[in-house]
């Protein structure tokens, strides 16, 4: 009686791979675009424009003031009277050295001058003007 030996067959089954690198993709790409969607921090504000911008590539607190007097402080909204408690809370962390100042346009010089004050009141002392570039 002979014996029968046994042939492995030894193939790359590709429908798997396509499967699973077509699933990374998909992750990495909402992972991205995520990403993305909450680096703006979801306050829509319509910026002045100036002449030469410089980017600024440290973070930073981001503090955002809004046409009907609203502030954003980091992600919690506060009003002009809770708006140095609100800052002393996101401060306390100690996470940040600088804080970005985004107002819209039409808000109040005298608003965007209380807020500057009540960021140097903090100590903080390196605060960046946040604009959009000039349209050409």
């Amino acid at each position: 009686m002979k014996k029968r030996r046994l042939k492995f067959l030894a193939e790359m089954n590709m429908t798997s791979l396509a499967d699973v690198s077509f699933t990374l993709m998909i992750i990495f790409l909402i992972a991205g675009v995520s990403t993305a969607l909450t680096k703006r921090q979801g306050v829509d504000l319509d910026l002045p424009r100036a002449s030469t911008i410089e980017p600024q590539p440290k973070a930073g607190l981001t503090i955002s003031i809004r046409r009907d007097g609203r502030i954003t402080v980091g992600r919690q909204t506060t009003t002009r009277k809770s708006f140095a408690k609100a800052l002393g809370n996101q401060l306390a962390r100690k996470e940040y050295d600088r804080v970005y100042l985004r107002a819209d346009k039409k808000v109040d010089y005298g608003l965007v001058m209380e807020v500057l004050g009540g960021i140097r009141e903090q100590g903080i002392t390196n605060i960046g003007l946040v604009a959009l570039p000039r349209k050409r």
